[in-house]
């Protein structure tokens, strides 16, 4: 008979954690976001626009910027459209 307080009050704390840890995934930051499975192979037209920024930084930036864009639109004419850049067929 003693033993069933203990019994019930492991039940409890089992039961919290379980809940608690459930909460918590809710508010993780999802990481398969962040890395990307394959990365996109950029059309040379593309990354010849990027390359012509001046800094290293701006070229990452904007070929960054060209994969996100094409994730999007999953359309490479209309990444070029966006860019400025003319159709090419």
């Amino acid at each position: 008979m003693d033993l069933l307080p203990h019994l019930i009050w492991a039940a409890v704390v089992t039961y919290a954690v379980i809940r608690v840890a459930d909460t918590l995934t809710l508010f993780a930051p999802d990481r398969t976001m962040h890395q990307p499975s394959d990365p996109i192979e950029v059309p040379e037209d593309l990354v010849a626009l990027a390359m012509t920024e001046q800094e290293a930084w701006a070229q990452e930036e904007t070929i960054r910027a060209i994969r996100e864009r094409y994730e999007s639109l999953k359309d490479w004419q209309l990444v070029r459209a966006a860019f400025g850049i003319g159709r090419r067929d």
